[in-house]
């Protein structure tokens, strides 16, 4: 166990071929997410459809910490362990990734209810040695939008000690245009920027 008492988020996306998009989403409504929203440690989840960016489906989790990644429960339903139906569909997908990363703050706030949720912008910045720090990256993201009042929420989540992660929740249809208000947050650049829209079975 990592005994690392800071909550915790975990963001799957991939994309299905466009012939197994149908039974994919079945998979992941009826059996994977409930799955996964079950196990301990696990608070809240989400999904997203990307509307800039690619690839086109996300999952987003909130953990009580890393620990809910490390447990038996966790450990029984995933990997070698996968359900027959995914170990048949997780091979197929495409632009699959997995990031895993713990709140800056130590205490997440939980993430925004999609249904008051117009965009979800995930961000990624990668932090270097001697340059500005993670908290300072998100500050700077905060202060760029702070004028803005769709803002509805920012949190901000570090992977492995090396990326900073920004998720920012709006009330109203932003668009990538959103990149050049925020520019080059204290000098560094963003890898990713991806927008979504709340997952509804029937807005696809």
């Amino acid at each position: 166990m990592s005994h690392d008492a800071r909550s915790a988020l975990l963001m799957v996306s991939m994309e299905p071929p466009a012939s197994l998009e149908e039974e994919f989403n079945d998979w992941y409504d009826t059996e994977h997410f409930p799955q996964r929203l079950a196990l301990p440690g696990f608070v809240s989840a989400s999904r997203w459809t990307c509307v800039e960016g690619w690839p086109r489906w996300m999952a987003l989790y909130d953990l009580a910490s890393l620990d809910a990644l490390d447990s038996d429960a966790y450990r029984s339903v995933s990997g070698s362990q996968s359900t027959p139906w995914s170990k048949r569909l997780l091979p197929r997908t495409v632009g699959r990734s997995r990031v895993v990363a713990v709140a800056l703050d130590g205490h997440a706030e939980a993430q925004q209810d999609p249904d008051t949720v117009s965009r979800l912008v995930a961000m990624s910045v990668p932090l270097s040695v001697g340059a500005a720090s993670a908290e300072s990256i998100v500050a700077a993201v905060r202060e760029a939008l702070a004028a803005r009042e769709d803002l509805l929420q920012l949190r901000g989540f570090v992977e492995d000690d090396e990326t900073v992660w920004i998720f920012v929740a709006f009330d109203s249809p932003a668009t990538s245009a959103l990149a050049a208000q925020i520019g080059r947050p204290c000098g560094c650049g963003i890898r990713t920027f991806n927008i979504y829209v709340p997952y509804r079975r029937s807005s696809y």
